[in-house]
């Protein structure tokens, strides 16, 4: 039985996990699943994904959410020599490479969410200077990592990358790289963009899911103004 993978394009998390699968050739069956609407909070769907996250992937009965951890599953289960790059064996590189995923996930990903969450219930009407600073702040750590190598954890592409480029391309498009202060992460942002695999998989979803915020956002504007 195939893997099916829980999704929205529009989701960052998502994204990453369907570029993973697409270069390792996996064959899953999509299964849209919309998180406003909480069609993610059914009594099955819980009992498969307790964190009531999108994506989650089932194979055979077996259940795993958090898109950094169904990558390694991915990586671990289906990839052949031809994508050691993305995770090579090499015990330091590796260590990087996951330290730049927990990055993407604790720092990179919570950016976002802060604007996330208050944007689709209708609480936000415009990104606040304290949210501006937290992104620009992952901004000058991202600049950082990226000062000795061309990207995220080495001198190609890896897990790190495509993970760390959805969120990015949803931060970037609310608060864009101010590429005089952040040269680096300006330079890798456009070299990863010009991927063929992000252009064909990352940048519709990330475009959608920016709009959508944006959205949000100006019919929250649109609402407390009526109001006035």
């Amino acid at each position: 039985m195939p893997l099916t993978l829980y999704k929205i394009d529009a989701s960052p998390p998502a994204r990453a996990v369907m570029m993973v699968a697409d270069i390792l050739r996996v064959n899953y069956v999509a299964y849209d699943i919309n998180p406003l609407m909480r069609e993610q909070d059914t009594p099955e769907m819980t009992k498969k994904n307790p964190m009531r996250t999108v994506p989650y992937i089932e194979e055979d009965g077996f259940c795993l959410g958090d898109s950094h951890a169904i990558m390694l599953y991915l990586f671990d289960k289906y990839a052949t020599a031809e994508h050691w790059h993305l995770y090579p064996t090499d015990k330091r590189k590796r260590a990087t490479i996951n330290q730049r995923l927990f990055f993407d996930c604790g720092v990179l990903f919570q950016r976002l969410r802060s604007v996330m969450a208050p944007s689709y219930t209708g609480r936000l009407t415009e990104l606040s200077k304290s949210m501006k600073r937290n992104i620009d702040d992952a901004y000058r750590m991202l600049e950082a990592y990226l000062s000795d190598t061309l990207f995220l954890a080495d001198e190609v592409v890896t897990l790190a990358d495509l993970s760390a480029i959805t969120t990015m391309s949803s931060l970037h498009g609310l608060h864009p790289i101010d590429e005089k202060r952040y040269p680096n992460v300006n330079r890798w942002y456009n070299n990863m963009s010009e991927l063929e695999i992000c252009k064909r998989i990352n940048a519709p979803g990330a475009e959608a899911h920016v709009a959508s915020l944006k959205a949000f956002m100006a019919v929250t504007r649109s609402n407390l103004n009526s109001k006035l």
